[in-house]
């Protein structure tokens, strides 16, 4: 049983070779098939059960990847703690069922760059987890939920159990296409690195646009920061948030707060504090009516 969850092969730091590195800079791929339907498994094993409000799943992606690492380091005891801590503090969180679509990209990214790759990895994943989550939601959650589970529902009213089996049938199936989906993530990617492995500069700016891209975009749909202070002279009425913040930037508020935050991640300010900060100045501005 300990061969489904840890390679068969697997060695220690002593024992394991040197990565070979390639004239253009690159490495030669190291990992087998059988190497990532282990991380599949270890991804099914932990699902969400290491989930972290700091990097939310980065965990179980770090407990995942960790013997595929492993291999592609070789006895580089050094690269893997760097690659090892990576995982742990990238912000990863996907629909479980198919995150293993978008790890296995960004094994192949590291199996093939190495410590190289990682800036791409990550901005791949940091790009990609909403949109793939999107899709896992409504195809794997949303879906069969409604529609077989409202057909088992009815069957099994009548007395019959085929409803039942086939809504067994299909969570088995999925079942079977997760404890894989690393492969399809790993070929995707090994696919993309053959075919621009002299243009990884290419692939990470690429992928750093579309990781900034999504999180502007959340910055305007998720944070929502209204201030209901109105000026008046006379009959004549101004509101500070409909007739000159929005006028000069929509959701200007949640912009500042935003770059306010990321400011203060960047002097090292811890999140508990920062969350916290934010929780007291909220409820002081709201008491106040400054902030709505």
């Amino acid at each position: 049983m300990s061969n489904f969850f840890k390679p068969a092969d697997f060695k220690d730091f002593d024992e394991a070779s040197a990565p070979q590195q390639l004239p253009d800079g690159t490495y030669e791929p190291v990992l087998t098939k059988e190497d990532l339907n282990i991380c599949s498994r270890r991804m099914w094993l932990m699902d969400t059960v290491s989930y972290s409000y700091a990097t939310q799943n980065a965990p179980c992606a770090a407990f995942s990847a960790y013997y595929a690492l492993r291999k592609i380091y070789g006895n580089d005891q050094d690269s893997f703690n760097t690659a090892m801590l990576n995982q742990l503090d990238c912000v990863f969180n996907a629909t479980p069922p198919v995150s293993g679509l978008l790890l296995g990209a960004g094994l192949a990214i590291e199996d093939k760059g190495h410590l190289q790759g990682m800036a791409a990895e990550n901005d791949l994943k940091v790009g990609l987890m909403g949109p793939l989550s999107g899709i896992g939601d409504v195809f794997i959650w949303i879906l069969p939920m409604t529609i077989l589970g409202s057909i088992a529902g009815y069957m099994a009213m009548q007395g019959s159990p085929v409803g039942i089996l086939l809504w067994c049938a299909l969570w088995m199936a999925i079942l079977a296409w997760r404890l894989q989906n690393y492969n399809q993530g790993y070929t995707a990617g090994a696919q993309v690195i053959t075919n621009m492995a002299d243009k990884l500069n290419i692939l990470t700016d690429a992928a750093s646009i579309l990781g900034l891209t999504v999180v502007g975009s959340l910055i305007y749909s998720a944070i929502k920061i209204t201030t209901p202070i109105t000026f008046a002279y006379g009959d004549i009425t101004l509101a500070l948030q409909t007739g000159v913040l929005d006028a000069i930037f929509p959701n200007l508020l949640a912009v500042i707060a935003a770059v306010i935050v990321y400011k203060l991640i960047k002097k090292g300010v811890k999140l508990n504090m920062i969350i916290l900060g934010i929780i007291v100045i909220s409820c002081v501005c709201s008491a106040f009516g400054i902030l709505g």
